[in-house]
């Protein structure tokens, strides 16, 4: 779901519940799975697309499990061998068959972690399908799949190397997905199981955090550069915290945001900044209460130590969009006002009911770093009600080359914006979103799906 996913927002929408909890999916095939087929979050499923029938994932009697000699951590740039094991009840009768896929705790659904490596006959994939090149997978399709290569396995146990990523990357979970195939060349009688391991890095780290000198303070949904008063702030880096958590449980009675996660802070101009998300390899925080702008320190403080200081540019206003999607098409975080229907192509998202916008819906569009309001709304704690932006006249929208005059413009949440627009007389497709705050733009291409 793009960049939406690492934000979880106490009020939006006037309660509209944005952020989605996508089905963890499965598919398996008896003669080498396409891509994203192993049970991992954003994978398909056997029952959606009929390839397997007749027994519930996981119901069949049997089981596939992943054997690890080394335990349950990983040593940074240090390969081990796995075995995949499937069991079931008619071993005799089956042909095995299974897809496993490496993924950052950090980021289930699409995040690589390591690298594998061939032992026997089986296959390594690229996410977009193509085996896999020996110089790895390019960075557009950076996920990997390693898969059965043939029907003839009867033994149901297959081996495969792979190398942890070269640094500390907080936990990485493997996933798959075995079949215990009957062979009988029809989609009936076939039984899935499926499996994941979360390793940990091995003890002895305790590398200090580090902030990525370039890029590494950003808009927490357009991803540009700037840091702007309240609003929310991505930080990327490395060994930024010893594991992935959230702020749930975290919030006080009186609405207060936390500070730290496991003792995990982020300062931006010596202030303690909120923290809504940290992992090894990002953080996500509301930047607090800014007093001046320009170049000014950010500062992450784990157990291990204080990082290097980075210099980020704070600036009145930074605006970008929530998106759904961020690639191949940028789709907003869009909802029409008078359902809270999910506004964008129908089956973008397995599971998750959206369509296009009308012409006449009003739509219900989320950002941030649009700078001040008023009245204005102190960041740090849960806000729910509706600010407008100080400076409506600076503000300019069009959808699809129309302008648009929004009947609401503002925060609706703490360092959430909201704008509420009427879809223009637009022809079916794809209508492109542009949006201006005193001459300052939001992401390109953001791209609003349309039908009549």
């Amino acid at each position: 779901m793009g960049n939406m996913e690492k934000y979880r927002f106490v009020s939006i929408a006037k309660s509209s519940v944005v952020l989605l909890t996508l089905p963890i999916l499965l598919l398996a095939f008896s003669v080498g799975p396409d891509p994203r087929h192993t049970g991992a979050p954003g994978d398909q499923t056997c029952a959606r697309s009929g390839c397997h029938v007749g027994t519930a994932v996981n119901a069949g009697g049997g089981r596939v499990e992943l054997q690890l000699p080394g335990g349950m951590t990983y040593v940074p740039g240090q390969k081990q061998r796995i075995t995949v094991v499937i069991t079931d009840t008619n071993a005799s009768t089956r042909n095995y068959g299974f897809q496993a896929s490496a993924r950052l705790g950090s980021n289930e659904a699409n995040g690589q972690a390591g690298t594998f490596s061939l032992v026997g006959r089986e296959v390594i994939l690229c996410v977009d399908g193509r085996e896999r090149p020996s110089a790895g997978c390019p960075s557009t399709a950076a996920l990997e799949f390693i898969s059965h290569g043939d029907s003839s396995n009867r033994t149901g146990r297959f081996e495969f190397d792979w190398t942890a990523p070269a640094t500390d990357v907080g936990p990485v979970k493997i996933f798959v997905a075995g079949n215990a195939a009957n062979g009988n060349g029809s989609a009936t009688g076939d039984r899935i199981y499926t499996a994941s391991v979360t390793l940990t890095p091995a003890a002895g780290g305790g590398n200090r955090p580090a902030i990525t000198s370039s890029g590494g303070v950003v808009n927490g949904a357009s991803f540009a550069a700037g840091v702007v008063a309240g609003s929310w702030t991505t930080i990327f880096g490395s060994n930024l915290a010893p594991a992935l958590k959230t702020w749930d449980g975290l919030i006080d009675a009186q609405g207060n945001f936390p500070t730290a996660i496991d003792d995990v802070r982020v300062t931006i101009d010596g202030l303690p900044a909120f923290i809504n998300f940290v992992s090894a390899n990002q953080i996500n925080v509301q930047a607090p209460a800014l007093t001046r702008t320009g170049m000014v320190p950010v500062v992450v403080t784990t157990p291990a130590g204080a990082s290097e200081t980075v210099m980020a540019n704070v600036v009145r206003e930074a605006p970008g969009l929530f998106l759904f999607t961020q690639s191949p098409i940028r789709y907003p975080a869009a909802v029409r006002a008078t359902d809270g229907r999910f506004i964008a192509p129908e089956g973008l998202f397995p599971g998750v009911t959206t369509e296009p916008a009308k012409p006449g819906d009003i739509v219900l569009l989320f950002g941030t770093g649009f700078g001040p309001t008023t009245p204005a709304v102190v960041p740090g704690r849960v806000f729910s009600g509706a600010a407008p932006l100080t400076d409506l006249s600076g503000l300019q929208v069009r959808i699809g080359g129309t302008s648009v005059v929004p009947s609401f413009a503002g925060l609706s949440g703490s360092g959430l914006y909201q704008f509420n627009v009427t879809v223009p007389n637009l022809p079916d497709g794809n209508h492109r979103i542009e949006m201006l705050l005193n001459g300052q733009q939001i992401q390109s291409d953001v791209q609003l799906a349309v039908r009549r």
